[in-house]
C-alpha cells in the first residue's frame, strides 16, 4: 500500500474486481445459455466455418469460391462472405437453418 492508501481502499478495489468478474462471467454463462438453446431447437448456430482454399485442405472447401466461407457446425450452409458468415454467427435465428437429421422447433421471430 502506499502512503496515502489505507485498508479500506484496498478491500474496496477487490471488491468492485470481483463483482466485475462475476458480472463478466454472468454474461457469458447467458450466452452460452442462449448459444445452446439454438442447437437445443435443432437449429445450426454456425459455430464454425471454413473459407475458400485452393487446393482445399477439407471436403467442405472443395466446392467454395474464393471469399466463401461453409459451416462446418452441422448445416453445411454456404456463406457469401466473413460478413455473411459473421452476421449469422451474431444471430441464428434470423435465417434458422435445421440440423440435418433434428426435427426443429418452430423458429419464433425475435
Amino acid at each position: 500500500m502506499y502512503k496515502d492508501e489505507n485498508s479500506g481502499d484496498e478491500l474496496e478495489a477487490i471488491r468492485a474486481g470481483r463483482l466485475d468478474a462475476d458480472l463478466e462471467m454472468a454474461q457469458m454463462n447467458a450466452e452460452a445459455d442462449a448459444w445452446h438453446a439454438v442447437r437445443d431447437l435443432g437449429y445450426c448456430n454456425h459455430g464454425s466455418a471454413v473459407g475458400y482454399r485452393n487446393p482445399p485442405l477439407y471436403e467442405a472447401q472443395k466446392l467454395l469460391k474464393p471469399g466463401q466461407y461453409a459451416c462446418t457446425a452441422g448445416c453445411g450452409t454456404v456463406f457469401a462472405d466473413d460478413d455473411d458468415w459473421y452476421a449469422q454467427l451474431d444471430d441464428p435465428m434470423a435465417n434458422p437453418v435445421p440440423l440435418p437429421a433434428r426435427t426443429p422447433a418452430p423458429a419464433t421471430p425475435h
